[in-house]
């Protein structure tokens, strides 16, 4: 279920930030898809684009010469006439054409000066996303033939960073790249992945692995850095807009508060040895709906539901029960259970057994605590029970600690 921020109650168009972003000619994936990112925003950001002549991507002189500085300088001028608050450049090319960081912290630099607006860079935006995470040792995967693979190689091992993988596409024409079947590129994530990769970096905004990151961080159990969602990362910090997106990767989706919840949720799977403990919540200035999971912990090998927002959370006759009697929902059989859970939830999850808590500001359900079992039917304690309540308990102080709910 798409959650898009209509712009019917603005006043003005001037209420939003705008940002513009500098775009190879040749690239078809990044507007659509940042667009469609950015929609969960689209109350509070635009995005504008203009574009300098990019065909090729490789290591020859004709095709690094694609990425003068001065049409940069140009294009950021252009987008300067919209009176925007911020200006990127959206590729990758420092990071694998052998100019090296110091050519895009320059470039950085000079669309400011031209502009007088913050600017930044895809590259830039990399290495602080790597930074800010701790990583060191990661894989690449990417569209390129040798020469700006290896090119990505040289770049990140310069700053100290290990490669411990790579994987590649051969491919040098860049409207190709976004037209790779996604079979492809999951295929070419698997193959990058290694046990000693803290994360996968994809250096391309022309490659849409955005459409499948969410499912492919699932199935490998870390974090994927597109360059796409890197960059959206990076703009909406930019103009100080700091709510999570959801279903675009773990990048987009972090936020301490939630942070602090998984945490909390952790903690509750394992003192129930539950299969799921999931949170929801209806807070829309935090781009926050029950629809969505917005914290989550999972037993190994259980699917998250976080990839799942088909259901209409409030019609389901389980959260109608815990928003009527303002009490904790236990159940030990879900297939016998007089308030019936919701049909995908056990035929398409396998869960028997789960529990509801709620939490309530004054007459409306704001958010609930779920647990979840797999295996079997199961008798829940009046110790984990109470866990359950105790920790909707912890999280509901957070929130007003974090000044999320009063």
């Amino acid at each position: 279920m798409a959650l898009t921020k209509s712009m019917n109650g603005l006043n003005s168009l001037r209420d939003l930030k705008k940002v513009g972003f500098i775009v190879p000619s040749s690239n078809t994936a990044l507007e659509p898809i940042t667009v469609s990112m950015a929609s969960q925003v689209g109350d509070r950001v635009s995005f504008h684009f203009s574009r300098v002549t990019v065909q090729t991507l490789d290591t020859d002189e004709k095709s690094v010469g694609q990425f003068n500085t001065d049409k940069m300088i140009a294009s950021a001028v252009l987008l300067n006439d919209a009176d925007l608050d911020a200006i990127l450049w959206n590729g990758t090319s420092g990071s694998w054409s052998g100019k090296g960081l110091q050519a895009d912290v320059t470039l950085s630099a000079e669309m400011e000066t031209a502009t007088g607006l913050p600017s930044s860079t895809s590259t830039l935006a990399q290495i602080e996303v790597l930074e800010q995470y701790g990583v060191k040792r990661f894989s690449l995967a990417g569209p390129y033939v040798d020469g700006p693979t290896q090119g990505l190689v040289n770049f990140y091992k310069g700053l100290g960073y290990d490669v411990v993988k790579t994987s590649q596409m051969n491919e040098r024409a860049n409207v190709a790249f976004a037209n790779t079947p996604l079979s492809r590129i999951k295929e070419l994530i698997r193959e990058a992945d290694s046990p000693e990769a803290e994360c996968i970096v994809v250096a391309c905004t022309n490659w849409p692995v955005a459409l499948v990151i969410d499912e492919m961080e699932a199935e490998i159990g870390k974090p994927i850095y597109d360059s796409i969602c890197v960059t959206l990362w990076k703009a909406l910090r930019m103009v100080n807009v700091k709510v999570p997106i959801h279903g675009w990767g773990r990048l987009l989706r972090d936020d301490p508060t939630l942070e602090k919840i998984n945490v909390a949720l952790a903690r509750l799977l394992e003192s129930c040895s539950a299969s799921r403990t999931t949170f929801r919540l209806d807070l829309p200035e935090r781009n926050c709906h029950v629809d969505t999971v917005c914290a989550e912990a999972c037993a190994p090998g259980i699917k998250q539901l976080k990839l799942d927002s088909s259901l209409n959370q409030r019609a389901l006759a389980t959260v109608q029960w815990i928003d009527t009697t303002r009490r904790v929902l236990v159940q030990g059989d879900c297939a016998k259970a007089e308030v019936s859970p919701p049909k995908a939830l056990m035929g398409v999850y396998g869960v028997k057994a789960q529990m509801l808590a709620p939490l309530h500001q004054g007459d409306h359900l704001t958010a609930w605590i779920s647990v979840h079992y797999v295996p079997s039917t199961r008798e829940w304690t009046e110790q984990e029970i109470q866990v359950l309540e105790s920790t909707m308990e912890d999280v509901k102080k957070l929130l007003i600690e974090e000044n999320w709910i009063s």
